[in-house]
């Protein structure tokens, strides 16, 4: 199950499990796991809808965006009811700043491994979670539209469903930025210094040899003023191209929650069509 990073040192201690919240709808718990991908210990909140004995769900990865985390998710969001409403067990790992990528120049930091690996590998371990592709999805917003797209686009075997809103899908290409060279150098450190290695994780550049598109349900969404919104429209043109089966959603709106939110519910509508 993928690979791993030879210096990574094995985590010390073990998981902890800690219920957030609980109801007679759905109960929202906090796991920290061992995870040798990062070296540390990777951190992920899910809601589970109430179920009964026996019964399993599947489940939608919902990744949080640049600056993010799973709290910030929740507030944001009506993600509970959501997963309520649809049936739909509900993940989000803790990933900081990496772009849901394995970092060319940091130790420690194969945050692609540890999503589509160590991660899924837990939940479906821990949790009433129904097991393969047809039955998992990806889903995000800006950084992690970007993170979600990728990984579908790379990993067709493990995803059935993959959703964006407002991808940042020009991280790769994007010239250092003077106003903020912490940004720009963390983004270096991920993707990489070259042209050639940075392209290896452009969306625009795996998508022409990317297999099975076919086999994953693709949703995208943008604000129409969101200065992302033309790398968005470009992509379902290239997955509507490739015969991929491709639905869309444009609100009013720029880069924030505002059209994000008028989106979430036509996404998980089709995540649950698609994942059940």
């Amino acid at each position: 199950m993928g690979c791993r990073a030879p210096s990574a040192p094995a985590p010390t201690q073990t998981a902890s499990v800690q219920i957030v919240s609980a109801s007679d709808a759905a109960t929202v718990t906090d796991v920290r796991i061992p995870c040798q991908s990062i070296g540390g210990h990777l951190w992920y909140r899910i809601i589970v809808p109430r179920s009964a004995a026996g019964e399993q769900l599947p489940v939608l990865y919902l990744l949080h965006g640049g600056f993010g985390n799973p709290v910030d998710i929740q507030a944001h969001t009506d993600a509970v009811k959501q997963a309520v409403a649809h049936r739909l067990i509900v993940v989000t790992p803790d990933v900081g700043q990496s772009w849901y990528t394995n970092a060319r120049h940091r130790q420690n930091a194969r945050w692609e491994d540890a999503v589509a690996y160590d991660l899924v590998r837990d939940v479906e371990s821990r949790f009433p979670a129904l097991k393969g592709r047809e039955h998992r999805g990806l889903a995000g917003v800006s950084m992690s539209g970007y993170g979600a797209v990728k990984l579908a686009l790379k990993h067709p075997e493990l995803y059935g469903y993959a959703a964006s809103m407002a991808g940042a899908f020009d991280v790769t290409r994007r010239w250092p930025n003077i106003l903020n060279p912490a940004q720009s150098w963390n983004e270096w450190m991920i993707f990489g210094f070259r042209a050639g290695t940075r392209r290896n994780e452009d969306v625009f550049a795996i998508l022409p040899q990317a297999k099975s598109l076919q086999s994953v349900r693709w949703f995208l969404s943008c604000g129409s003023e969101d200065h992302f919104a033309a790398d968005n429209r470009k992509l379902a043109t290239l997955l509507h191209q490739r015969g991929a089966q491709v639905e869309t959603f444009e609100a009013p709106g720029k880069h924030d929650w505002g059209p994000w939110n008028k989106a979430l519910p036509e996404l998980f509508r089709t995540a649950e069509e698609s994942l059940r």
